[in-house]
């Protein structure tokens, strides 16, 4: 039998879960949430689909197994909490929430809860940075000592509406540099330390504190890291990823390795570099395939808020401008 969903926020996010949703053969959207300037988009509205802009009927909707939660950021914890605590599926678009108390609720929420959850990182579903982690997972870097990765992307034409409101408390490092933190973490481990500097020169009038942020980051097991976030410089996207290790080094989609006889250069990989990493479907394949199984996601409640610990030390590194220690769950 199909899951029945419910969407709330139908922004870019939002429109793409939609979709999936609708084609995804296990599963049938019940209800949508939109605020009312933004209406309902016109395959939902096509499908005979109920609509509300209030989310928490969304919540209330017996005929709702699954919640996807795609409003703007600072929603996202009360949100998800809510829905956790009507016995929902969860599936809430990074970031996981904006606060460390706010993520650890929807933790503790989870844990007392028998449903699944899903954070939506999606560069996990990525069909590049799986096989590079299973590459990293082979041995063929070795043990790792340093990494990088980073989120260059040209948001200006993105900046208005809630992203650009002091009173919800905006940061780049939260919206963008979620991704390379979290695949950092996913393939090296949880990071224990974070020292970040971050300017303001590319949107001088931004109402945020950045732009542009550079992040050192100190894994439990030993190994360092870097993560640059860029939202204003005038550039292609970019999401790169770099692993040094004791045997050899991948970069994007080269590995070079002592593993390989007389190997003086990279390896070219043949995998898929994208200019940019959306895979809904496969972050809703793997959240239907949890409930089946019943197991839990790939990507955890726990996972989205570690990943948000680290980017809440680096915003309050940057504003001390000395090294902070990450907040544990």
């Amino acid at each position: 039998m199909k899951k029945g969903v419910g969407v709330i926020g139908l922004g870019y996010a939002g429109g793409q879960h939609l979709d999936a949703y609708i084609e995804n053969p296990d599963t049938e959207v019940k209800m949508v949430c939109s605020l009312p300037q933004d209406g309902i988009p016109e395959r939902a509205r096509d499908l005979g689909i109920k609509h509300t802009a209030d989310w928490q009927e969304v919540i209330k909707n017996d005929d709702v197994e699954i919640v996807s939660i795609c409003t703007p950021d600072y929603q996202h914890g009360e949100q998800a909490v809510a829905a956790v605590n009507a016995g929902k599926h969860v599936f809430c678009e990074k970031p996981l929430a904006t606060t460390v108390d706010d993520c650890q609720r929807v933790v503790d929420a989870v844990a007392k809860k028998s449903v699944k959850f899903l954070t939506g990182q999606v560069l996990r579903f990525a069909p590049l940075f799986r096989s590079l982690k299973k590459v990293f997972d082979s041995g063929k870097v070795g043990k790792p000592v340093f990494a990088e990765s980073d989120y260059l992307h040209d948001c200006r034409a993105l900046m208005g509406g809630w992203r650009i409101d002091p009173a919800h408390s905006p940061d780049l490092i939260l919206g963008g540099g979620c991704h390379p933190i979290d695949l950092l973490r996913w393939i090296m481990g949880d990071v224990e330390q974070v020292y970040a500097q971050a300017n303001k020169m590319c949107m001088p009038d931004l109402p945020m504190p950045a732009d542009n942020a550079l992040l050192s980051l100190k894994f439990e097991n030993g190994a360092i890291g870097k993560v640059q976030v860029t939202i204003g410089c005038p550039r292609p996207y970019a999401l790169n990823l770099s692993i040094y290790g004791d045997k050899g080094t991948l970069v994007n989609n080269k590995l070079f390795s002592e593993d390989f006889d007389e190997l003086e250069d990279f390896i070219d990989l043949p995998l898929p570099m994208k200019a940019e990493y959306q895979y809904y479907n496969l972050e809703i394949e793997e959240l239907v395939a949890a409930i089946k199984e019943d197991r839990e996601t790939s990507v955890t409640a726990l996972d989205g808020a570690k990943t948000i610990a680290v980017c809440l030390a680096a915003i309050e590194s940057a504003q001390k401008d000395a090294p902070v220690k990450v907040a544990t769950f």
